[in-house]
């Protein structure tokens, strides 16, 4: 009985073998990664080092590395040139150095190939306003991984304008409610903005006094270091209220989409280490269970004194 209940005892406990230092920073140099890297990538689940068993199995949960055959073979199942990835992941904002493992950029390219066209639309949109491709990637890096709900928010917020009669001017709550927009979606980049209508010299003015103002207007967007993020040019054959909330509509999808990236990679890469754990637990239930069976029944046959 006592070899049974330590047979148990080994079962319900999992055993975690530290992983070799030596052999992790082999590995991560290996994939061309430092110490920080592993440690940012794994935190996307919540998880460190620490809980692999093995190297093997942090192996398996990281994915299998990109070599030149691998990436060909990849290209190849999805009908694509290697320039033509490249100038599919440059549409949002990546290279392709910037993929590690094969299965991160497979996602990648299925996810966007699906949205190219609308990725496209809204580029396209944003253009006329002035906002370049590298601003635009420049936004997507900068959406925060937490902004899904606000983003969602703000854009069903900005339909009720999109879809109000463009042939009448704003009304004041509908002016109100632009600013609000605005304001919300500068604060989520952590971005400050500079409104200047653009004559003879620069004008400062605020964000109310654009659908107003008689010449082009410029807003350029500084990060919280004063550094320089993007800025929209709008002419003034265009100084109407529908351009800033066309602006406004694709900004928030654009930032959607990003994060429909990220999260969609997470679920499509859940961490795969603690699959036998539940069923080491239920195996572990079911001995106590049968060893308690065997316990009574040799209470029972145990001889009188």
């Amino acid at each position: 009985m006592r070899v049974l209940w330590l047979f148990v005892f080994l079962v319900v406990t999992p055993v975690q073998a530290a992983i070799s230092e030596e052999a992790l920073r082999q590995y991560v140099q290996n994939i061309g990664w430092t110490m920080d890297d592993l440690t940012r990538y794994l935190a996307k689940w919540n998880m460190t080092v620490d809980d692999f068993s093995s190297l093997e199995a942090l192996k398996e949960q990281l994915g299998t590395p990109i070599t030149p055959d691998r990436l060909d073979a990849l290209l190849q199942r999805y009908d694509m040139t290697k320039e033509e990835a490249e100038a599919l992941l440059g549409q949002f904002g990546e290279q392709l150095q910037q993929y590690t493992f094969i299965e991160d950029l497979s996602y990648a390219l299925s996810f966007y190939r699906d949205r190219y066209d609308a990725m496209q639309a809204m580029t396209d949109i944003l253009a006329t306003i002035g906002l370049t491709e590298n601003e635009i990637r420049g936004l997507i890096e900068r959406t925060p991984p937490t902004a899904k709900q606000t983003l969602e928010r703000l854009d069903e917020q900005i339909q009720t304008l999109v879809l109000r009669d463009l042939s009448k001017p704003l009304t004041k709550k509908e002016r109100e409610a632009m600013l609000t927009f605005w304001n919300e979606w500068l604060s989520l980049y952590r971005l400050q903005a500079k409104v200047f209508e653009v004559n003879e010299r620069r004008k400062p003015i605020s964000f109310g006094q654009i659908e107003t103002a008689t010449a082009p207007v410029v807003m350029e967007w500084y990060d919280e270091r004063g550094n320089f993020v993007a800025d929209l040019y709008i002419p003034s054959e265009r100084m109407n209220s529908s351009v800033l909330i066309d602006a406004s509509e694709q900004l928030a999808h654009i930032g959607k989409m990003a994060l429909d990236l990220e999260s969609g990679l997470l679920v499509a890469r859940m961490p795969k280490t603690a699959s036998s754990y539940g069923l080491n637990i239920l195996i572990g239930v079911a001995l106590l269970f049968v060893s308690f069976v065997l316990w009574k029944k040799g209470k029972r046959c145990e001889p009188l004194r």
